[in-house]
């Protein structure tokens, strides 16, 4: 009788990793595992070679051409919010930049910190400053 190669289990253990002044995502494989004594590998940008930052699990990316989307992500993640429950709502919540903006004021955030953040990431990523 032949013997069936023995087949290697996909690691399902992936976290998501964005790049927000490339704006491009990927998953690094065996990343999201929360043991303390293993150190979280360093995931740099395939395009600029910078630390990528980790965005959780279920982080889905917009398309790259999605500015105004990126700017949300960065946004909501400025102000803490992650992407590590498949339950948490934010896509559903959060689809829109208004909609981000009326999610971290509900949350406690006053108008006027979200505003100047929002500036603040418009400056760094060399968009122009548009009222909402």
């Amino acid at each position: 009788m032949r013997k069936q190669p023995s087949k290697k289990p996909k690691p399902a253990n992936k976290a998501n990793f964005a790049c927000f002044a490339c704006r491009r995502a990927l998953k690094q494989i065996g990343s999201s595992a929360r043991d303390p004594e293993i150190p979280q590998r360093p995931c740099p940008c395939p395009n600029c070679r910078s630390p990528m930052t980790r965005m959780g699990k279920y982080f889905k990316a917009p398309p790259s051409r999605a500015t105004r989307q990126w700017l949300k992500v960065e946004l909501l993640y400025c102000f803490g919010e992650r992407f590590y429950l498949s339950n948490s709502g934010l896509s559903r919540t959060c689809r829109t930049l208004r909609s981000a903006i009326e999610h971290l004021t509900e949350l406690g955030h006053s108008s006027a910190e979200i505003r100047d953040q929002l500036d603040r990431l418009k400056r760094l990523r060399g968009r122009p400053t548009k009222a909402i």
